[in-house]
């Protein structure tokens, strides 16, 4: 991850060690960009955010059905290859 894994209690933008667990449902569904309302499936999300810099990570909790929905709905993004 770019700025770090606030799993890890430590925050990769800041370097604070004030890292707090909360819990996210998304309201308007877990869809494809663009999608508006329709496609929608509410996800719940582990939310870790650091009390010192107000950074934010969310954590979709994934079961064989929300892994599913993801493959099927969402648009893949290829892993960075090369060194730009």
């Amino acid at each position: 991850m770019t700025n770090g894994d606030l799993r890890r209690g430590r925050c990769g933008v800041c370097g604070g060690g004030e890292v707090y667990r909360g819990e996210y449902v998304a309201q308007g569904g877990l869809r494809p960009t663009g999608a508006g309302t329709f496609g929608a499936k509410q996800a719940v999300f582990d939310a870790f955010v650091c009390a010192v810099c107000g950074h934010t990570q969310l954590h979709v909790r994934l079961d064989a059905r929300m892994s599913s929905h993801i493959r099927r709905k969402l648009t893949w993004v290829p892993p960075h290859q090369g060194n730009t």
